[in-house]
């Protein structure tokens, strides 16, 4: 009996203990998650990863170091860096085993750092699939999925998000940024079974939709109906006028000007010279223009009628369309101009908190990092100084030995420094510079002509002085307010201050626009675009739908400049207000790159075919082209104000005087633009005179930058400007 007693207390206990499990499950849920990959760059991380000889023999590939970095959250958190300028990095390690990600989420994450304040170079990892040979892996090599920033100059700040599909790769539709500072920065990538995915961003999400719509894999499972009409019978007036409004009596016999009340006759005022004095008109307050009935609300109002959505009889549905194929491999493949770039905490898994719990434990160190960067920075803007100190002092020296030589009547530095050191008629502000070009001193002039005229009473207006004095029947005057957009992009407001036209040209974004214009409390009539790039017209389509303004630009561009309304060519004159704008093509940085001239006020905008010190990169032109667009230019007069899209001025500047250091009035230049930029003023506008003593790429006709470039002296103008242009990409 006792025996019996002790066991259905232990099977009691046993099915307590039971329940308790049971129990505890639905209180304490958890899941399985896989881990694929991981990689903290630890010891042995070398026998994990393969260095690539892709481009080795070519003596194009660079390599990594083992480093934490200048300014390190975690001095013994490492990872690997990109090492040497202008090379391509290929560097891959191996999952085992392999795995697919059918029925489960996918979660690619990892950190990169651009240390070296990248100008054009990737920054994205890649997975693959099938066999790969490492030693020979490369940008040839095919993958299954790439994710991560891409930047080039200000024109490239993106981040891929790309997805292979039976043997095709498909970039996400969405414009994506990338960060782009020189801190810590984690990548995430969530792509789950029901085909919709995820882009996080240091743990907050950036972007997120569905493979559906947001790459163009299959075709759009929902379509525009078109054969859809709206119905006869729709009222789309949201107000109507009220057909029971009348107008007041007496409303038409208002006048729309009256004598005004306050005026008297002058003290010398002669009904037998000057006739009966009549009190000038002014505007009646109680004018209120032509009578028009009230709006009242519709009562018939339907809304605005949309084209309805219908099944499009092309979609084939994919259930597997998130699947890749199996995952062996993950690579860096990137070229870069400046090296420095650091990669490390790679994370494949399927567990979306685990790797948002990895980037919570990195950034415990986050503000250590930030001050690390801060006091670097500090040091760099320390040193930067104190080198344009050198410049000055070094310019000044130089212009004193001049002053003890025999004047020269040619090509005399001295005679540039005027262009540069005082600008007639601009007005310097921090951010802003304006030019106007007024009448005053005509009409100054024209007063004091008109003076002893009028000491004789009544002959001023017997010889009618005062017609030729009036401002408004003088040509109309252009103001030119510069605009800082983006990190170093310029967009410039240009008002016709007679007719009141306002246009913007190029804007990058809408925002800093919208607010020059709250500030004077001005409309925006027409938006003009150089070329297509989207530094150049972000913020077309936020501006065209606040301001209605239309947006103008090249015919070669016509499919790629948003919102565009009128189209312009090569030496076609357009009316901008009162003020002829000459339309030149200057094909180079884009095939369909244009520049607007303003002969009347003596300004250029040139986009990116001439910097100050400079010329656009050639993506999408020759050196031939670059060269003509160029020799347009300088056929302008020499006191033309050059207003272009970039402050790159300083650097510009370095590398100008790396390849032609004899050229006193360069030296005397960039002496001023670094006292410039040391005190963050713009350095744009700039004159022409000054380029083509300065520029290099005005130059290429040039011994000195021949010699040091060892350009032939039997290389033509064009071929030497492709050189010039070659060693500025790698400098």
């Amino acid at each position: 009996m006792e025996n019996k007693r002790k066991l259905h207390v232990v099977q009691a206990l046993k099915l307590l203990f039971l329940l308790f499990a049971v129990h505890s499950l639905f209180l304490f849920p958890f899941t399985l998650s896989e881990i694929f990959f991981e990689e903290r760059f630890e010891d042995g991380w070398k026998d994990r990863w393969v260095l690539s000889d892709w481009k080795r023999s070519e003596g194009k590939a660079g390599t990594f170091k083992y480093t934490a970095g200048k300014w390190p959250g975690d001095p013994d958190d490492k990872g690997i860096q990109t090492y040497n300028d202008a090379k391509h990095f290929a560097i891959s390690a191996k999952i085992a085993p392999e795995f697919s990600n059918k029925d489960r989420t996918l979660v690619v994450q990892y950190s990169v750092k651009f240390e070296q304040n990248i100008e054009c170079g990737g920054g994205y990892i890649k997975l693959h699939s099938g066999y790969v040979n490492q030693k020979k892996f490369g940008g040839d090599t095919p993958y299954s999925f790439m994710f991560g920033p891409d930047m080039c100059g200000t024109q490239t700040k993106k981040l891929h998000v790309i997805l292979s599909y039976q043997g095709q790769n498909y970039p996400i539709k969405k414009d994506l940024q990338c960060e782009t500072d020189k801190l810590t920065h984690f990548y995430t990538f969530i792509l789950r079974p029901d085909a919709s995915y995820s882009v996080l961003v240091d743990n907050r999400e950036r972007e997120s939709g569905t493979m559906y719509t947001d790459w163009d894999i299959l075709p759009p499972p929902k379509i525009k109906d078109t054969k859809a009409k709206k119905p006869a019978d729709w009222d789309d007036r949201e107000y109507i006028e009220d057909p029971y409004d009348v107008k007041p009596e007496g409303y038409d016999s208002i006048p729309r000007e009256i004598p005004d009340p306050k005026a008297k006759e002058p003290d010398d005022w002669d009904e037998e010279d000057d006739g009966i004095w009549r009190p000038p008109k002014i505007p009646n307050p109680a004018y209120k223009g032509p009578w028009k009935r009230k709006k009242i609300k519709n009562p018939n109002y339907k809304g605005k009628w949309k084209t309805p959505w219908i099944d499009n009889p092309e979609f084939e549905d994919d259930p597997d369309l998130y699947v890749l194929k199996p995952i062996k491999y993950v690579g860096i493949e990137v070229w870069q101009v400046k090296a420095g770039s650091i990669f490390d905490n790679i994370l494949i898994c399927d567990d979306p908190q685990y790797a948002r719990k990895v980037v919570e434990d990195v950034f415990q160190n986050r503000e250590i990092e930030k001050d690390a960067l801060e006091e670097a920075e500090k040091v760099r803007k320390a040193r930067e100084e104190e080198e344009a100190q050198r410049a000055r002092e070094e310019g000044e020296r130089r212009r004193k030995e001049r002053g003890h030589r025999k004047p020269r009547r040619r090509h005399d530095p001295r005679e540039y420094m005027d262009d540069y050191h005082v600008r007639s008629g601009i007005r310097v502000r921090p951010g802003t510079r304006q030019l106007s070009l007024r009448k005053g001193i005509v009409y100054g002039f024209m007063r004091l002509l008109s003076t002893p005229f009028k000491t004789l009473r009544g002959a001023s207006r017997t010889l009618k002085v005062a017609q030729f004095c009036s401002v408004s029947n003088m040509s109309s005057s252009l103001q030119i307010e510069m605009v800082p957009c983006l990190n170093d992009n310029y967009a410039y407001l240009v008002h016709d201050v007679d007719t009141g036209t306002v246009g913007v040209i190029d804007p990058s974004e809408a925002t800093p626009v919208i607010d020059a214009l709250s500030r004077k409390n001005r409309n925006l009539t027409y938006i003009l675009n150089t070329h297509h790039h989207h530094d150049h017209t972000g913020g077309n389509e936020e501006l065209k739908a606040r301001y209605g303004a239309k947006v103008i630009g090249s015919g070669v561009d016509r499919d790629r400049i948003p919102g565009i309304d009128i189209v312009l060519n090569d030496k076609e004159k357009w009316m901008f207000g009162g003020h002829e704008v000459q339309v030149m093509e200057t094909p180079g940085h884009t095939r369909g790159h244009i520049s607007f001239y303003f002969p009347g006020s003596g300004a250029i905008f040139a986009g990116d075919t001439l910097f100050s010190l400079s010329c656009g990169r050639l993506l999408e032109g020759t050196p031939e082209q670059m060269l003509s667009s160029l020799r347009k230019i300088m056929s302008l007069p020499d006191d033309t104000n050059i207003y272009c899209g970039h402050e790159y001025t300083l650097s510009n500047s370095k590398f100008a005087l790396s390849i032609d250091p004899n050229n006193e009035a360069l030296q005397s230049y960039a002496a001023h633009v670094a006292h410039l930029r040391s005190k963050s003023l713009p350095t744009i506008p700039t004159k022409l005179k000054v380029e083509k003593a300065c520029n290099p790429f005005l130059r290429t006709s040039s011994t000195a930058i021949r010699h040091a470039l060892n350009i032939p002296a039997t290389a033509n103008d064009s071929e030497a400007l492709g050189v010039i242009r070659q060693a500025k990409d790698n400098f």
